[in-house]
């Protein structure tokens, strides 16, 4: 399973001061050659230590992966039951329905610039717009850690295709799940207290993206990043104006097919009622857009 795993995890251990698969062990249980050494002092031995670069003495490993939680850039959720929608927002977000979604995976963060890259390097994924907020550049720059955007829907999936294991563009019902913190009866990913700059990228605060894990204290409970604010994340949903007939069970809501995609989280551009965990938000899936990147699930 760790082998297996290694060629889909490479370009997203870039997370987490994870910076390569030099990292992780290779061989379990230990050998004798990697005896002596202990990156991270945590009592480990590197050629058993699940995250060797980042202390995590009891092994801790929520998703059994073999990537210690300490340097995980997966977040797992367990599988629930939880109200979509909101009766006080828009009303596209109604009827409020109750959705059970199976257990799934989230990227802890907004696909980065330096993720994209390694893609875009491996001619796997076409290069984005550039210029005005976009944050690609032609070689790597001072944005590296900043959320891709000005990538349309289609780049999207081609990444999450390239890192393969499964991964791919979020449910609009997991992703919404996941902001809720698990499905929890709260408006923001951290609950209901009203957004601020040092929960949340959005305006009046920072004038454009800025890294991702930024307002840490906006995290969800899973410690997933800017649910709320910094970009829009292309969800793999279309987009129905209303919620009757949406999917029960997690699943994204493809028939019928429609003509635009849905956006979920707000942006850096964003006040505070765009980034409430019910919000959607909407766009032409050809389009690239500033405000906007994405995320993964698995």
């Amino acid at each position: 399973m760790r082998g297996a795993r290694k060629l889909s995890l490479w370009p997203l251990l870039l997370l987490g001061g994870c910076l390569s698969l030099d990292d992780y062990p290779r061989v379990h249980p230990l050998e004798p050659e990697n005896a002596s050494l202990d990156f991270d002092g945590d009592g480990v031995a590197n050629g058993e230590d699940n995250c060797p670069r980042h202390k995590n003495p009891t092994q801790a490993d929520a998703n059994g992966d073999r990537v210690g939680d300490a340097c995980d850039p997966w977040a797992a959720l367990p599988r629930g039951t939880f109200q979509m929608g909101s009766n006080d927002g828009d009303f596209d977000e109604r009827p409020v329905h109750p959705v059970t979604v199976p257990a799934f995976e989230i990227l802890k963060t907004e696909v980065t610039v330096a993720m994209y890259r390694a893609c875009q390097t491996a001619g796997s994924c076409s290069t984005p717009d550039t210029g005005g907020s976009c944050t690609w550049s032609s070689s790597a720059g001072a944005q590296e850690d900043h959320p891709i955007n000005c990538v349309d829907w289609d780049q999207a999936r081609a990444f999450a295709a390239w890192v393969g294991g499964g991964a791919r563009l979020c449910t609009e019902a997991e992703w919404e799940y996941a902001a809720r913190s698990g499905g929890q009866d709260r408006t923001y990913p951290w609950g209901d207290a009203t957004p601020t700059c040092d929960r949340a990228v959005m305006t009046g605060c920072a004038g454009d993206t800025q890294p991702v894990c930024s307002r840490m204290t906006g995290n969800s409970d899973q410690g997933v990043c800017d649910l709320a604010g910094n970009v829009w994340e292309w969800v793999q949903d279309w987009f129905h104006s209303i919620y009757e007939g949406a999917p029960t069970d997690g699943s994204a809501w493809e028939n019928p097919a429609g003509s635009v995609r849905v956006l979920r989280g707000g942006s850096w551009g964003n006040a505070a009622d765009s980034l409430r965990a019910s919000y959607r938000g909407w766009l032409d899936p050809g389009l690239r857009y500033g405000l906007l990147g994405f995320r993964l699930c698995r």
